[in-house]
């Protein structure tokens, strides 16, 4: 049988897209090793020259549907959805597979030492750790902005952030509920997101040339349209502002040496996010000057002479008459 190549749409994250694929592809008994998996954003970034060009019938979902019964566990859904946000292009191979292996193998689906089932859990761990680590580590800066009837009041807030997986869209719901008020941006290099805290719907926004399709509106009760567009660069977000620079003598100030684990710190805050933290510039000195300081600390600490306590009279016993 010849290879069925298949080139999904964007960045291959549209979870509706690859099921309406994975069960056409099962409709037609089509095994995981004679599928090759390609997205149209890594054609145009690294060419396969023998995929085929991302025309319509290349990009399109198949539309007819499948004459055999796929069945998988409810929770198994839920996981390939966040599986798919992981950056590895094996991620898609991985999922049909398993999806193939649980119709042979009913068992399979309560293995949870099989590799293909380690491996997955290995890559959901990793795209919900760094959703976490988005909300930690984006940090905005105040951009002056006119205000306008639509979009708000006030300065807007544009944060730049370099995620490795595809968690953009799933990190967005925590900063629309903290942020619901604010007007604010993300930008990374693949995909920017927008708030318009004040926008009531977003038929609103034509006017600034949001499309439909590239926004929603989160809430019922309330305004405020969340929208998306092309990637940017770290020159697009805005430099370094006196807020910030306040922040860093807080931060130089509130620094203890004494308490100082660089193994524990590194885990819970990894060098490849340092670079885009402003706080970061001042941890390797800070570091370098920990065992000094802490030193000096010990030296200067106040010393208070020991009082010395009064002795507690022991009860005498009572002299026993004969």
């Amino acid at each position: 049988m010849a290879a069925q190549t298949l080139i999904l749409p964007g960045d291959g994250t549209d979870f509706a897209h690859w099921r309406s694929v994975a069960r056409w592809l099962w409709s037609q008994q089509v095994p995981p090793e004679q599928v090759v998996w390609h997205t149209e954003d890594g054609q145009r970034e690294a060419p396969d020259l023998f995929a085929p060009p991302p025309g319509p019938s290349a990009l399109a979902a198949p539309a007819s549907s499948p004459e055999r019964p796929l069945t998988v566990p409810r929770a198994w859904l839920e996981q390939a959805e966040h599986c798919l946000l992981h950056c590895d292009p094996d991620r898609f191979a991985l999922l049909y597979r398993l999806l193939w292996r649980m119709q042979h193998e009913p068992a399979l689906r309560h293995d949870l030492l099989d590799a293909d089932h380690v491996q997955m859990q290995h890559w959901i761990k990793a795209v919900r750790r760094e959703v976490h680590k988005t909300h930690a580590f984006v940090r905005f800066r105040p951009v002056a902005l006119a205000d306008d009837p639509v979009d708000g009041a006030g300065p807007l807030h544009v944060a730049w952030f370099e995620p490795v997986h595809h968690i953009v869209h799933a990190a967005a719901p925590f900063f629309v509920k903290r942020f619901a008020n604010m007007r604010w941006a993300i930008l990374t290099p693949r995909v920017s997101l927008r708030w318009w805290p004040d926008a009531p719907d977003v038929a609103a926004l034509a006017a600034q040339g949001v499309e439909p399709d590239f926004a929603l509106k989160p809430f019922k009760a309330r305004p405020g349209v969340l929208s998306w567009g092309p990637g940017a660069s770290a020159e697009d977000a805005p430099a370094l502002d006196a807020g910030e620079g306040l922040w860093l003598t807080y931060y130089a100030h509130i620094f203890n040496p004494a308490r100082l684990k660089v193994a524990a710190m590194c885990k819970e805050m990894p060098r490849k996010y340092w670079h885009n933290l402003p706080e970061t510039q001042l941890i390797s000195p800070m570091i370098q000057a920990a065992q000094a300081r802490s030193a000096a600390m010990l030296a200067n600490a106040p010393t208070t002479p020991q009082r010395k306590l009064p002795q507690r009279e022991l009860p005498r016993k009572p002299a026993v008459k004969d």
